[in-house]
């Protein structure tokens, strides 16, 4: 069929940019210029239509194309893990922003709960690129979001340690700085019910209103408190922040900061 065309009547089934994307990963084309220099010719669009298909029935685009981008870097996904979020990229910006304030050079950092492992490998590129020697650690309940975690940082050449634990079920001590986006919806939200349903329930639901995990996590922290300071980073719906900070507060955890989904506070 010839690429225009196609995409004309792809365009009439999905947005624009999807059935762009689609057809640049069905043909193995390098970005979207290549469509344009291509559209008058003509390709086997099989592997193209099914996609729009599922991507029409709702299959989120990542899972189809089988990556997402996060932080100028293309992780691999699948439906075993999360697909990374924009508002995800806070984590990263918090952290960079600690680091440079404190003037951290040695450090220890651990993502509990790392899905794709987004947050730990861009963290370590990130700070190996200003000249701070971070020892990072990434932890999951999950052995298939594991594997694609270790995956992804074999792809982008990343030092970080992948351990199999239920939050710090494995670990002794707190790191320096702990990151945590942990599963935090509640069922009973409304709006979850279309957006979310292809991804990996294990990972996004929680009972006590969406809670129940965060709260185990802090409960965890407090057990293991010593004198040195720890900052921790959480993310969480904006609508459960209060409730979050309450429950820290009587466990000595208190906030830094908030912003947006993330809050920031330190043992």
């Amino acid at each position: 069929m010839i690429l225009k065309g196609w995409l004309q009547e792809a365009e009439k089934k999905i947005y624009s940019l999807d059935a762009e994307l689609i057809a640049c990963y069905a043909l193995g084309f390098e970005d979207r210029v290549e469509l344009v220099l291509h559209g008058e010719d003509d390709f086997d669009m099989k592997k193209a239509d099914e996609l729009v298909e599922k991507r029409a029935a709702g299959v989120p685009l990542a899972y189809l194309t089988g990556k997402k981008e996060f932080f100028g870097r293309d992780f691999k996904v699948d439906k075993n893990v999360l697909i990374p979020r924009p508002e995800t990229e806070d984590i990263i910006l918090s952290v960079l922003s600690i680091v440079e304030t404190d003037q951290l050079k040695n450090l220890t950092i651990l993502d509990v709960g790392t899905g794709s492992g987004c947050i730990p490998i861009t963290l370590k590129l990130e700070l190996d690129a200003i000249g701070v020697d971070a020892k990072i650690f990434a932890s999951d309940i999950s052995k298939p979001a594991l594997k694609i975690a270790s995956e992804n940082a074999e792809a982008l050449n990343a030092t970080v340690s992948f351990v199999y634990s239920d939050l710090l079920a494995k670990f002794k001590t707190l790191p320096d700085i702990l990151i945590a986006n942990l599963p935090y919806v509640d069922k009973s939200w409304d709006w979850t019910s279309d957006s979310l349903k292809f991804e990996p329930a294990l990972a996004l639901y929680a009972d006590d209103k969406g809670l129940k995990i965060i709260k185990r996590l802090l409960d965890e922290i407090n057990d293991r408190k010593d004198k040195k300071r720890h900052f921790l980073l959480l993310e969480a719906d904006p609508s459960q922040h209060q409730d979050i900070i309450d429950y820290a507060k009587k466990r000595g955890i208190n906030l830094i900061l908030k912003n947006n989904f993330i809050l920031v506070f330190h043992t």
